[in-house]
């Protein structure tokens, strides 16, 4: 990986985002305590960095973009110095911060009536014909979830926006986690090659992702 490649954009399947398509949400808040520095920032070996590649795989699949970080973590400047994503809108995640059905939830809240396309910014794999799919259109209250037959990936999944009321209530009654929450939802399962799932949460995962 080397960090000093520029960010390369993939070839955009359509020039503006379609209003029936859900809004790509990419999750950029975490601490990164076993990482030790900021995964979002962290380079892609395409180019850029796992922040920027992503979004630049959303804005190709044609998806309104909006990223969810915290206060004082840089993403809007960073995001701004690849003229291409200046596009993406960047939200500063209000506390609490208690993970990312929370911050699921309030994305719906700021963005009713959207469905939601959530992705986490430490997947390095992505391509956009897999996002394409993931975007497709859902049946009323479904979500759809990424899995390789033994792993499922919350943070790589749609979610409806009609679930928004079954969230707020979960989330009210103290739920704070995708695995509490999915069992309640109609959930299609779609199947992906386990590369797909990778993510990076430790230099290990790191260095391997530099030397497969």
């Amino acid at each position: 990986m080397d960090a000093r490649r520029p960010l390369r954009m993939p070839s955009l399947s359509c020039v503006e985002p379609c209003a029936e398509r859900p809004l790509a949400a990419v999750l950029c808040g975490g601490r990164s305590r076993r990482m030790g520095r900021d995964k979002a920032l962290l380079p892609h070996p395409h180019g850029g960095s796992l922040l920027q590649h992503t979004c630049a795989l959303t804005l190709a699949t044609g998806l309104e973009t909006v990223c969810l970080s915290r206060p004082h973590q840089g993403h809007r400047q960073h995001l701004a110095t690849a003229t291409a994503l200046r596009q993406v809108t960047v939200l500063e995640e209000p506390p609490p911060w208690e993970g990312p059905l929370l911050a699921l939830a309030k994305l719906m809240t700021s963005y009713p009536h959207r469905p939601m396309l959530l992705l986490a910014c430490d997947l390095p794999n992505l391509t956009p014909p897999l996002l394409d799919t993931l975007a497709a259109p859902l049946p009323p209250r479904q979500a759809r979830l990424a899995t390789d037959g033994s792993r499922q990936q919350p943070l790589l999944a749609s979610y409806g926006a009609d679930l928004a009321a079954t969230l707020h209530q979960a989330v009210a009654a103290g739920v704070r986690s995708f695995r509490q929450w999915l069992p309640g939802l109609n959930v299609e399962w779609l199947q992906v090659p386990s590369p797909a799932l990778v993510n990076l949460n430790c230099p290990q995962d790191l260095a391997a992702c530099r030397h497969p």
